[in-house]
């Protein structure tokens, strides 16, 4: 797709999901954009101020993937 230069937006609160098909973030918080970026953005730390979750951020068979932990 790169070649058409064709983008899409959508949103989506599976960040499982969204670490499968997405290239680019925007993690929200209170109405406001709270980090924007790669898959760099998607860390238990920001996650956890989002949505006040305990996660963990793994590599599993080549997949970034988000865990809860307790």
């Amino acid at each position: 797709m790169d070649e058409n230069q064709i983008s899409a937006v959508f949103t989506m609160h599976d960040l499982n999901l969204a670490l499968r098909f997405a290239d680019r973030y925007v993690l929200g918080k209170d109405g406001r954009v709270f980090k924007h970026g790669g898959k760099d953005i998607i860390t238990p730390e920001n996650i956890e101020q989002v949505y006040e979750v305990k996660v963990d951020v793994e590599n599993i068979n080549g997949y970034q993937v988000v865990i809860p932990s307790n």
